[in-house]
């Protein structure tokens, strides 16, 4: 008996378009994310900006990159473009607030046919997008078409195969070997349906250097950012209120709103493994949730976000 088709689904038809998904994913966790002065300090410098360069960010969402960069090009253009229009929208009401709001060009495009003409921008950027295409070569294609020669494309993208984490709750569950080899085989059949469903590579960012050359750019540099996010008690430090909210979400709200299940049954799963892999998240969840009301629960999580800066020749 032949396998029934795996229906795919791109990442983009109105994924973020959840207002919760937004709040959590996109707006808190990616304000937060970047330490200041290595964004300063070390990567624009390797962007070779200039005070009136234009630049493109590629699946801009709610255009947080943009704002990061807006201050290094006063006198330049930031074209932001999203899929999704509604994030345009929003991306555009929050740069209307910006001192810098004069740069920012917004526009309702595909990564894989961007609004842009060719060899006009001075960087194409983008952040988290690759992951989540079925065609990640196409699009880095296209940021390459409308860099001009000598400009450069980067791709910030993780590698989530490299997710290091410590947490309180995990530690006091106690739970064995075989319990956490099943833990790592259930989360790589979650990231192998997801790849079966045409839903991009949540591993992808160690292949981009290889990607960029095979699209006939010039690799200047790979890089990995700085942050680690730590949560220790009395969560005083600054971002702990975006981290407590997500601490708080129940597992369902990652394991359902995400698809999760589909993308697990895809990788080859069973529902009485998907039912074992749901109740160790809902057992962390309650030690974590009691831990944090005694204020006692801390957690350090640290992950390999590459970034590949390539140059157009």
């Amino acid at each position: 008996m032949s396998e029934k088709p795996v229906e795919k689904k791109g990442f983009a038809e109105g994924f973020w378009s959840e207002a919760k998904i937004k709040e959590v994913f996109l707006d808190q966790q990616r304000e937060v994310m970047w330490n200041k002065d290595y964004w300063k300090n070390v990567l624009v410098p390797l962007f070779q900006l200039k005070h009136d360069s234009v630049i493109l960010d590629v699946g801009c969402g709610l255009g947080f990159l943009g704002q990061h960069l807006a201050e290094f090009v006063p006198d330049g253009k930031i074209i932001s473009v999203d899929l999704d229009a509604k994030l345009v929208e929003a991306a555009r009401k929050m740069a209307e607030i910006s001192e810098f709001r004069s740069v920012f060009d917004f526009r309702v495009g595909s990564a894989y046919e961007l609004p842009v003409d060719s060899d006009s921008v001075d960087l194409a950027i983008c952040q988290c997008v690759l992951m989540h295409l079925e065609d990640p070569a196409k699009a880095v294609s296209e940021m390459r078409r409308v860099t001009r020669k000598g400009g450069r494309v980067v791709a910030m993208e993780p590698d989530n195969a490299t997710l290091s984490l410590y947490d309180t709750a995990f530690e006091k569950m106690g739970y064995s070997l075989d319990d956490r080899v099943n833990f790592i085989r259930w989360e790589m059949m979650r990231k192998v349906g997801k790849k079966r469903l045409g839903k991009g590579d949540d591993d992808v960012g160690t292949k981009i250097p290889c990607l960029f050359l095979k699209n006939g750019l010039k690799v200047t540099g790979v890089r990995c950012f700085d942050r680690v996010f730590w949560l220790i008690p009395p969560y005083e430090q600054e971002g702990n209120d975006i981290e407590l909210e997500q601490s708080l979400l129940p597992p369902e709200f990652y394991l359902e709103t995400l698809d999760t299940h589909t993308e697990f049954m895809a990788g080859g799963g069973t529902e009485e493994e998907y039912k074992k892999y749901l109740d160790l998240m809902k057992k962390e969840y309650e030690i974590r949730q009691q831990q944090i009301k005694e204020k006692t629960y801390s957690s350090t999580i640290a992950q390999a976000l590459i970034i590949t800066i390539g140059e157009k020749i």
